[in-house]
Formats: structure tokens, C-alpha cells, sequence
């Protein structure tokens, strides 16, 4: 009898010394939660703190505006292209600061950002100096309903562009007028080869082109 209560003693303090190792472990457990769910915060917060650093520092223009137009952020690269401050231009409209010149109408501009939650395109922007420029511009529409604008300078290219244009036009022109001249018009190149032969030439000489 006295054995059996021993054992029953032994069997008693055994258990509850692995209750007590559990109760320890879940604690431990418990407490660990908190912590880990801390530390992973703290290193969201960091990371949205380095991509708020680098869209902020970024040459490339940038700025987010809500759907009614209001800006909420204005890079240093914005800053550079227009010359607006960024404490100028948060707060303010972004289409009513830029002077903005749509390829289409804003409302289906705004139409396609909420159905596709994308839109790209140019625009055309005044900047605080008067000078006006081009830009190819990326919509992206982000979950809490603010936009991400990210623009590129094309102003150049479009004016080479347009130059070339001019230049070709001329060129056809002038074409035109010296295949039309009754005045014989003989064009070669250094080796002494006829390019060109026009109607005068045909007329006066008696060779056609060919």
C-alpha cells in the first residue's frame, strides 16, 4: 500500500512537471507571436520607406493624384521637368497646374483607369517657366484609389519629328516643281551618272527618263 502511494506520489509530480514544461513552452510560444508579428512591421514599414526614397529621388518624373485630379505626391524629377516645388504642387490639381492638354477627354481617360486600372499615352504640360513639353505618360491606378503618374520628356524627338516632316514635304515640293519646269533639269552624283532627267530635258534633248 505504502509503495503504491509512493508510485501514485511519483506519477502525480511527474505529470506535473511536464504541465509545467508545456504551460512554459506555450508561453513562450504566445510571447514569441507578438514579437515576430512586430519585426515583420517593422521591416514593411522600412521597405515602403526605401521605395518612398527611391520614387522621391528618382530623375524620372513622377506624381500620384486621387481620382479628382488632387496630387498627393511630386518627385524631384517632376520638380526638374516643371519647376513647380513640391510643396507647390501637393494639394493642388495636378491637370489645373501642368495646364494638361489630353489626346482624349479627361472623363474617358478616367473611364478606362477604373475599368483596366492602366492608361498610357502623351500629354502635353506647361511648365512654370511658360515652356511647353511632350511627355509619354503611364497611368497606373493602385488600390486605394490613387493614381501613379510616370512621365518621360519626348519634347525633342517630337520636334525632330516634326522637322523631318517639314523636310520631306519641302522636298516634294520642290520635286514637283523641277519635274514640271519646261527648263531642261539634269541631276549626277560624283561619278558623273544621271540621277535625274525631267520633262524639259525630254523636250530639249529627245531622251526620255528611262
Amino acid at each position: 500500500m505504502v509503495e503504491q502511494n509512493v508510485e501514485r506520489r511519483l506519477m502525480a509530480a511527474d505529470e506535473e512537471e511536464h504541465s509545467s514544461e508545456r504551460g512554459r513552452s506555450q508561453r513562450s510560444a504566445m510571447e514569441r507571436v507578438p514579437i515576430a508579428q512586430s519585426a515583420s512591421s517593422e521591416i514593411a514599414r522600412q521597405s515602403a520607406e526605401r521605395l518612398a526614397s527611391l520614387l522621391t529621388l528618382s530623375d524620372q518624373p513622377m506624381l500620384a493624384w486621387r481620382l479628382d485630379g488632387y496630387i498627393e505626391f511630386w518627385n524631384s524629377g517632376a520638380e526638374r521637368l516643371y519647376g513647380f516645388a513640391p510643396e507647390e504642387a501637393v494639394g493642388g490639381s495636378s491637370h489645373t497646374l501642368l495646364q494638361t492638354t489630353f489626346p482624349i477627354p479627361f472623363a474617358d481617360l478616367r473611364s478606362q483607369l477604373l475599368n483596366a486600372n492602366f492608361w498610357s499615352g502623351e500629354l502635353q504640360h506647361v511648365c512654370k517657366d511658360g515652356r511647353q513639353v511632350i511627355v509619354d505618360s503611364r497611368m497606373q491606378l493602385l488600390g486605394d484609389g490613387t493614381v501613379l503618374e510616370v512621365n518621360r520628356d519626348i519634347t525633342e524627338r517630337k520636334h525632330i519629328e516634326v522637322a523631318l516632316r517639314d523636310s520631306e514635304q519641302r522636298l516634294r515640293w520642290l520635286g514637283s516643281i523641277v519635274e514640271s519646269s519646261d527648263d531642261p533639269i539634269v541631276s549626277k552624283n560624283i561619278d558623273g551618272i544621271i540621277t535625274s532627267w525631267n520633262s524639259g530635258a525630254e523636250h530639249v534633248f529627245g531622251y526620255t527618263a528611262e
